[in-house]
């Protein structure tokens, strides 16, 4: 995780910790992200990075295009299972704390993600009982891999 602890000012890391409080809520309340969170976000992350890491804003960019790209490519590929807001919230890490980074978050998303969905799938399987809800928000694990990230480069 080189390279992240110089991007741990406040400057990054509330913003960030408001958005995805904003993003939990709607995807848990609605099943939506929304643009006037996300793009922003986008917005502002890149323009703070140019300012204060005038010499890395390419890591950033790069951050909004890998992470977005990977995202939009699993969004394609899982045939829509991972929506718009989704693949804009990865996006917006990924301008937050850069590409290396939000290699990590994506990582640590759906490491958390897999511990709490597979054991949800698995009892419906065994019951027999069909899932009232097939569509399960995101959102609440982009979170906790955002989280998680943030306090492992804060102890290291």
């Amino acid at each position: 995780m080189e390279g992240v602890q110089g991007v741990l000012s406040n400057f990054v890391i509330v913003p960030v910790l408001l958005v995805m409080m904003i993003a939990v809520y709607t995807d848990l309340r609605s099943r939506l992200i929304y643009d006037w969170l996300t793009l922003p976000g986008i917005a502002y992350f890149l323009i703070y990075h140019a300012f204060a890491h005038t010499d890395q804003w390419t890591m950033y960019a790069l951050g909004v295009v890998v992470t977005g790209g990977i995202s939009l490519v699993m969004a394609v590929v899982s045939n829509g299972q991972l929506g718009g807001g989704d693949i804009k919230l990865f996006a917006l890490v990924g301008a937050a704390v850069g590409w290396k980074a939000g290699l990590y978050i994506l990582c640590f998303t759906y490491l958390l993600a897999g511990l709490i969905v597979i054991p949800i799938w698995l009892a419906t399987k065994w019951s027999g009982k069909r899932a009232a809800g097939r569509e399960i928000p995101l959102a609440p694990f982009i979170a906790g891999g955002t989280s998680l990230l943030l306090m492992a480069v804060a102890f290291i």
